[in-house]
């Protein structure tokens, strides 16, 4: 079986920190224009998606090489300001990871975020980002539906063996991961320690949605009932 977690929101919160970081980037690549994510698609979004709609916004170029200069300089500024204070591991979710790999699972991250800021989280977090050796990140899909395809492709490339998206579950906090599930075939756990209540979720179409990832043992237990159902 294999597990995809996304990060904010579901494995841990910041506290704004990492939004305050993307601004303050953009104020320094490109002055004071008045940036405000208001209106951007933040929950579930993808990092490059949210920095093309801002640029876009504010009449700024998009192009590859201007992609990358603010991947760099975002990544390095969340990397010196984001303190250990102000993250936060979401009730249950390192444990929850332990337990993934401890009953066998492939375990990996589907995720908005760059990589390199994927890993600044969740290591101050207190998790650390070898517990996740491959995974899908927020500059490699148009949309977040491309993510799964790819992170699946990774997870069999390092083990040497197919993962099938029917035994894939995929465990995120938004609508959004619960559409990339779906649409790809795989299972989806929505946990309400984002900004969606459970029912919301439920609503959304997830599998099964907690309001926590804090039960661990029916977690495990869940995930191992339907992925052998699905094999």
């Amino acid at each position: 079986m294999l597990i995809l977690f996304d990060i904010d929101g579901t494995l841990l919160r910041t506290e704004g920190a990492g939004v305050r970081a993307m601004l303050e980037t953009f104020r320094a690549l490109h002055g004071e224009l008045g940036f405000s994510f208001e209106g951007v698609q933040m929950a579930g979004g993808l990092d490059r998606l949210i920095w093309t709609q801002m640029c876009m916004r504010h009449g700024l170029e998009t192009s590859s090489h201007a992609h990358m200069q603010f991947r760099t300089a975002y990544g390095e500024r969340l990397h010196a300001d984001l303190t250990v204070e102000q993250t936060r591991a979401m009730p249950g979710a390192a444990d929850l990871v332990h337990a993934a790999h401890a009953c066998g699972a492939a375990v990996g991250l589907l995720t908005g975020n760059y990589e390199h800021t994927a890993h600044v989280k969740v290591t101050r977090a207190g998790i650390s980002p070898t517990l996740f050796p491959f995974g899908a990140f927020g500059d490699e899909g148009a949309t977040r539906r491309d993510l799964p395809p790819l992170a699946i492709a990774r997870a069999e490339s390092h083990f040497s063996r197919k993962f099938p998206p029917a035994s894939t579950v995929i465990i995120g906090d938004t609508p959004m991961d619960v559409d990339c599930a779906k649409a790809n075939g795989c299972l989806c756990i929505g946990v309400a320690t984002g900004p969606m209540s459970r029912q919301e979720l439920v609503d959304a179409g997830a599998d099964l949605a907690v309001e926590t990832l804090a039960e661990t043992s029916m977690l495990i237990e869940w995930i191992k009932q339907v992925t052998v159902r699905a094999v």
